[in-house]
């Protein structure tokens, strides 16, 4: 059984996955900057569930206590918005995309000899998802287009 970080841009849509042994703050923060190395480049705002490797206090409102996922948001310059508890919707771009790793690039199951081996195939999956897949709001081009405009 593995954790798998799933980040997706939200104009483009394009897919970055990665897994690991377990849910870390080493896992998070290593797999924002692999998915920003792809990107080549950051965003300016990262909608999050309330992860415990984030979060440490859910507040009424959308107010948050961060641990020191804050201090990768700082580094990174990415203003971090929480979704409301239970609230798949607010995130529903990840959410589909999680879906869509399961059903695509997970079935059948697939036995990988090393994590590392498995990383390399699910990166050039994403890219060869994104590059043979239209953009579901500007049809005439893939996401990969949209992505490298």
């Amino acid at each position: 059984m593995v954790k798998a970080a799933h980040v997706r841009l939200c104009h483009s849509r394009m897919p970055f996955v990665r897994c690991y042994p377990r849910e870390t703050q080493e896992m998070v923060f290593d797999a924002h900057d692999r998915a920003f190395a792809l990107f080549k480049g950051t965003c300016v705002r990262g909608i999050y569930d309330n992860m415990k490797t984030a979060v440490e206090t859910i507040f009424v409102d959308k107010g948050r206590l961060y641990n020191p996922f804050m201090q990768m948001c700082s580094h990174y310059l990415v203003d971090p918005v929480a979704c409301t508890p239970a609230s798949g919707w607010e995130k529903g771009q990840v959410e589909n995309q999680v879906g869509l790793v399961r059903e695509r690039f997970f079935t059948p199951r697939l036995r990988f000899k090393t994590l590392d081996e498995l990383n390399a195939w699910l990166l050039d999956k994403c890219i060869a998802y994104a590059k043979a897949h239209r953009h579901p709001e500007l049809a005439e081009q893939t996401v990969w287009e949209v992505f490298e405009a």
